[in-house]
């Protein structure tokens, strides 16, 4: 048998990086149960040989694809915080970003297969609560410095807020999947202002010329009545996970 072809680190690299997104593009597709490593190789245009040189067994490469996946969606979630600007700014600029995180698409399908998974998998839950717990943590930081300068007056406790605006993100999640029309970026943003602006008793008259715009607020109270009460019992049901 002949000797494996040596390769550089940078060639190693980008061929387990080709492997991974081949993946969770299998994944976003087909769901994790029904992932083939032929599948895989083809996609990636390798041998099932090479994954299996690279990350040993099936189970391992997807559960390798789900945690690469968390650590992105982590690492995206730390680099919105933006040190200029008001709090509610901050704030609005982060949630804004929220739809823009990725191929919206494959993250929302995905991420439901990666909490649905989760359950049996404690190497999963890990990658599932890295996510919660950075989301929660930016949050609050952005809310917590619009209390101390008294631009935010909430409306309900802060965790409660914290959880309401990553239930209507994961409701939103759950409608991109799904294919539903009205789950656009813009449509997503706005339903996330609208719902932080109300909850945290930010001034309207102060805001009004903050870019959203009375059209986007107004096409966004329907999105945030039906995300916030569709996705309480999905954003509730996969925190406890």
């Amino acid at each position: 048998m002949s000797p494996r072809p040596q390769h550089s680190a940078a060639e190693v690299a980008s061929r387990r990086s080709a492997i991974v997104d081949s993946a969770l593009d299998q994944i976003a597709q087909h769901g994790p149960e029904a992932v083939r490593m032929k599948d895989i190789a083809a996609a990636a245009e390798l041998s099932v040989g090479t994954l299996q040189y690279y990350f040993g067994s099936r189970e391992s490469l997807l559960d390798h694809a789900f945690s690469t996946h968390s650590s992105s969606v982590v690492d995206a979630i730390a680099g919105l915080t933006q040190k200029q600007g008001t709090a509610w700014e901050r704030l609005q600029s982060s949630l804004r970003a929220v739809p823009r995180i990725g191929d919206l698409q494959r993250r929302s399908k995905v991420w439901i297969e990666l909490v649905a998974a989760s359950p049996r998998n404690e190497y999963l839950r890990d990658s599932v609560d890295a996510i919660f717990d950075t989301w929660s943590a930016h949050f609050r930081a952005l809310i917590a410095i619009g209390i101390d300068d008294g631009s935010f007056r909430p409306h309900a406790d802060v965790d409660l807020i914290v959880d309401t605006l990553i239930a209507v993100i994961d409701g939103y999640d759950v409608g991109v999947a799904a294919g539903r029309s009205a789950a656009t970026s813009d449509r997503i943003a706005a339903s996330l202002e609208l719902t932080a602006r109300k909850l945290l008793g930010v001034d309207d008259a102060g805001a009004a010329d903050d870019g959203a715009g009375d059209g986007a607020a107004d096409d966004g109270d329907a999105g945030a009545a039906t995300a916030g009460n569709a996705a309480a019992s999905v954003g509730v049901r996969t925190r406890r996970v």
